[in-house]
């Protein structure tokens, strides 16, 4: 009988000891629990009072570099008088590198089609200035040249940027509105 007071004892003792550690652990739990979810619902407002104006500007970034590397924009700006076809080429192909590098780090914030968009509108633009220059004689001058790019636009009926502004457009109301 000695060993049953004992454990009746024990029992005595751990049960309502375990009652007040099971409420505790619950109460303990749910504090816990609603703390996470507010440093979550903080760092959500950081996050979106951070990367969403950072979102925005890449866009706006984009649409720039599309309308710098638009063709016509190109050819009024870099074209000069007594300029040779090779020269203007060149000047053409390195402007537009330039840019894409320049903006190459805004890509962390759109879409990946956004961003396969671009590369290839740069790469179709790249590939109708070599085109272009191939097909002229080798003393052709710049205007030529500027003719012979400009004439291809108008024959392809659709200029690659003008269709890239038009997605970026597109999703930057999907996204933001």
């Amino acid at each position: 009988m000695d060993w049953m007071s004992f454990i009746l004892e024990i029992f005595k003792l751990t049960l309502p000891a375990l009652a007040v550690f099971v409420v505790t652990f619950f109460i303990l739990k749910q504090f816990f629990d609603n703390e996470y979810q507010k440093k979550l619902l903080d760092n959500r407002r950081s996050y979106a009072s951070e990367i969403i104006p950072l979102k925005m500007q890449a866009y706006e970034r984009m649409i720039l570099f599309m309308e710098r590397i638009n063709p016509s924009s190109l050819l009024v700006r870099l074209t000069a008088p007594g300029m040779t076809a090779a020269q203007l080429k060149n000047e053409l192909t390195s402007s537009i590198n330039e840019e894409y590098n320049h903006n190459i780090a805004q890509q962390l914030y759109l879409s990946p089609q956004a961003w396969k968009l671009i590369r290839i509108v740069k790469e179709q633009l790249l590939g109708i200035i070599n085109h272009c220059y191939a097909e002229l004689d080798p003393n052709a001058s710049g205007i030529d040249l500027s003719r012979a790019i400009l004439d291809t636009m108008i024959r392809n009926e659709e200029v690659p940027t003008d269709k890239a502004i038009e997605f970026l457009k597109k999703e930057f109301k999907l996204v933001f509105d």
